[in-house]
């Protein structure tokens, strides 16, 4: 696995709107493998996401639901969506006035073609 082929797709889903402010591809182990736009600190956004979709699984765990496939959070100040991708997280934050569906659409888009990659 190359960084080299894991940054297009990310580049793409980034370039795709101006909502999309941030997007990470997070190791199982927490550490930043690939980090596009502008806003949190590099690691702290990182153990942000990583964080997230541990407490995420740990409760649909806990609910016998499962294993999470993807979560969707939207508050005053943006959304986040974490998609696990193999062994690694997806994650991506948005401005709050995106629209949830279209981000889910390239997010999925972009899962599958990192899926391919990874």
């Amino acid at each position: 696995m190359k960084l080299t082929t894991l940054t297009p797709p990310l580049q793409a889903l980034h370039d795709s709107s101006d909502d999309i402010l941030l997007v990470s591809l997070i190791s199982h182990d927490g550490l930043p493998v690939v980090h596009i736009g502008e806003g949190l600190d590099y690691d702290e956004q990182s153990a942000l996401f990583f964080e997230m979709k541990k407490a995420s699984d740990r409760v649909l765990e806990g609910l016998r639901l499962g294993h999470s496939e993807e979560i969707f959070i939207r508050c005053r100040e943006g959304c986040i969506c974490i998609w696990p991708v193999n062994d690694m997280v997806f994650a991506c934050m948005a401005r709050p006035s995106v629209n949830s569906q279209h981000m889910q659409m390239l997010a999925w888009k972009t899962v599958s073609a990192l899926g391919g990659l990874v």
